[in-house]
């Protein structure tokens, strides 16, 4: 998605307004699907469109938005039932930056999420390596109530901080605002670049901590280590206390291999899960051969399942 597949420049005369861009891109993908996860072994087609707007005023303040279509798919499976027709989700944020630092709201990170490294590296067309019960992406809290957050970040030489905000206009007497900190360093230590992550989130009920440690080697080797003190925040419907999460990869070239593993500690131990990905992509240079696999395990289903992907990805 970092290719324009179409791009239109208008410079706007009109007063306090230096310059406006509006650019499209997106990314298509196809291939198969299977796995127990599925009734059957299918095809699966996706396709993603992004509009990024940006603008600069004459003061030199940078201002902008993206609109993502998000993954507009056709004839695809969610595990466990028949194919669908079509499936569409429209995402939003809007920005502005300047030398005070960047301010965003919509769908965007809360602070403990833009502070926090994944643990999954590449890619595959139906995320597998990153669907299954281990997995975490660090955004338990975000998008509550209402899907608006609002943060503030900005970065001091090798540091960068992050505050965030939700608010709840639900009334609701169990769900409070949220409110979340994050801290981030980068640093290249000689063959070593280290990026350290922490972060906070509370909303009156649940006090999120997480850490991450991302480090990548010059020999193509890179290691992801995570860890959450979860406080009873509900995943999936289950209150989980810890998670950790290990994320290995290795790229040579136009090939990159990789594995992680997670891991959720059940407020009652019935509620354990776990479970581990792969991913393994080879880049033809604008397009993609994308292999993923994803296996998971928990104690409040006694079941196991897993699911498979193959196909191209393509980026416009």
């Amino acid at each position: 998605m970092n290719k324009i597949l179409l791009a239109t420049t208008a410079l706007v005369a009109t007063a306090g307004v230096a310059s406006a861009e509006v650019s499209l891109s997106g990314w298509a993908e196809m291939g198969l699907i299977g796995g127990d996860a599925y009734p059957t072994t299918q095809f699966h087609t996706g396709v993603d469109v992004r509009f990024t707007l940006s603008g600069e005023t004459d003061g030199g303040l940078t201002f902008g938005a993206t609109i993502d279509l998000d993954e507009a798919t056709a004839t695809q499976s969610a595990p466990g039932v028949a194919p669908a027709t079509a499936n569409q989700a429209t995402k939003a944020a809007v920005f502005i930056s300047g030398s005070f630092g960047t301010v965003t709201m919509g769908d965007t990170d809360g602070a403990l999420d833009w502070a926090m490294q994944e643990t999954a590296i590449g890619s595959s067309i139906a995320d597998d390596h990153t669907e299954h019960a281990g997995y975490n992406g660090n955004s338990v809290l975000d998008g509550a109530p209402n899907g608006n957050v609002l943060r503030y970040d900005n970065t001091f030489g090798d540091f960068g901080v992050a505050v965030s905000a939700q608010i709840d206009g639900t009334g609701s007497a169990t769900i409070d605002n949220t409110f979340g900190l994050g801290l981030k360093y980068d640093v290249a230590l000689g063959g070593l670049d280290l990026g350290l992550g922490l972060g906070y989130q509370d909303n009156g009920t649940n006090g999120i901590v997480g850490l991450s440690v991302d480090t990548t080697f010059a020999n193509g080797l890179r290691a992801i280590l995570n860890y959450t003190d979860l406080d009873s925040a509900a995943v999936s419907g289950l209150a989980m206390d810890k998670h950790v999460g290990l994320g290995l990869g290795y790229t040579s070239g136009a090939l990159t291999v990789s594995a992680n593993y997670g891991e959720y500690s059940g407020v009652y131990a019935a509620h354990d899960r776990d479970g581990f990905g792969v991913a393994v992509n080879y880049d033809l240079g604008g397009a993609s051969v994308q292999f993923g696999y994803g296996s998971d395990r928990s104690r409040a289903t006694i079941t196991s399942e897993e699911s498979w992907s193959l196909g191209l990805a393509m980026s416009f």
